[in-house]
């Protein structure tokens, strides 16, 4: 009874973590209508429940590692490794943008130069990320409508205290996950000194950032960006959903 209640509760706050990783990922994909500041600090916050959305499907990335060794993976294998490469993206856009970053970093001292090899891969890689978060949603759609359909915001939200137990509970997985995503990090970033990375950077114009946080005038600037991501996540997820549909309906005649 207990652990069924500690399950209940965690799945209580994977709702509200996955609210705020989605909140703040749109967020983060408007710096047009945000600001550069405010892309960059809201960048930096998204790791925190991005890192906790990993830790708490901990034990479905576990079982379906070890399924991978046997002949029980079939069903969830494309949305396995599918999961891993979301990640490597958007371990990515982290590396990139913090090596383009132009207000949060400087504060702190550190300074880096204008790259246009990273300028570049930002940009691709967070036009790539869009269309796959779109998929990922698709994928765990049915999940998304059900969890927010048996969410209560009032009575449940105090089941957002249980995060300090989680973290404390699962400390050893976070510290793998920490560990492996600055190993990625680390060879991301040791990309930028290969003679591809040269190769972006012969001839690039990139702006010093002097006037990037100004957020130009007008309605158009925020409705185009939010119009982008939109349509970025949604083609492709609307045609995962009706491949998923159409696979059900064979199986069911099937």
């Amino acid at each position: 009874m207990v652990k069924v209640q500690g399950k209940k509760k965690t799945s209580k706050v994977r709702v509200y973590v996955d609210i705020l990783l989605f909140t703040l990922m749109v967020m983060v994909l408007i710096p047009q209508t945000t600001g550069i500041s405010i892309h960059e600090w809201a960048s930096f916050i998204l790791i925190m429940p991005f890192l906790l959305h990993l830790i708490i499907n901990w034990n479905w990335i576990a079982a379906n590692s070890k399924k991978l060794m046997g002949r029980q993976f079939k069903k969830t294998v494309f949305d396995y490794f599918f999961n891993w490469l979301l990640y490597f993206f958007m371990l990515v856009v982290t590396v990139s943008g913090i090596v383009i970053s132009e207000a949060a970093l400087p504060i702190f001292g550190i300074h880096f130069t204008p790259d246009g090899f990273w300028s570049v891969i930002h940009n691709v890689s967070a036009t790539l990320f869009m269309a796959m978060l779109g998929v990922h949603i698709a994928l765990h759609w049915r999940w998304i409508v059900g969890a927010l359909g048996k969410l209560k915001f009032k009575s449940d939200f105090h089941h957002v205290s249980e995060v300090g137990t989680i973290v404390k509970k699962d400390a050893r997985q976070l510290m793998v996950i920490v560990g492996i995503s600055i190993m990625l990090s680390l060879v991301i970033w040791g990309f930028g000194y290969s003679a591809w990375a040269d190769s972006f950077r012969i001839g690039s114009d990139v702006q010093n950032g002097e006037n990037a946080d100004k957020i130009p005038m007008g309605w158009m600037v925020y409705v185009l960006p939010l119009l982008k991501v939109s349509v970025l996540m949604g083609i492709p997820a609307l045609i995962t959903g009706a491949i998923l549909k159409l696979k059900r309906r064979r199986a069911s005649i099937a």
